[in-house]
């Protein structure tokens, strides 16, 4: 059975999150809040900062090798793979 959340507009998830909402226990209505309120002071956190810090560096250096055009198409990445290994095309 697919999830019909996943495939609900915008307008019937709320309507959907609205009846949820009314028919909880006040301990899930507590999580929802905290949910909330964790999403609306968070909301606009960039991640990158809580990324390792040898992680942070090399992202770095491959938006830098990025913009001075230093990249390489999947098929290239693939074709050097398959040379390696011995893998047919």
């Amino acid at each position: 059975m697919r999830n019909n959340l996943i495939i609900m507009g915008a307008v019937d998830l709320k309507h959907k999150v609205l009846e949820i909402i009314n028919s909880s226990d006040e301990r899930f209505l507590r999580m929802v809040n905290a949910l909330h309120k964790s999403y609306s002071t968070n909301k606009d956190d960039n991640f990158f900062n809580e990324l390792p810090i040898e992680i942070q560096e090399l992202l770095m250096d491959s938006r830098t090798q990025a913009k001075k055009g230093n990249t390489r198409t999947h098929s290239q990445v693939m074709a050097d793979f398959r040379e390696k290994y011995n893998m047919p095309s």
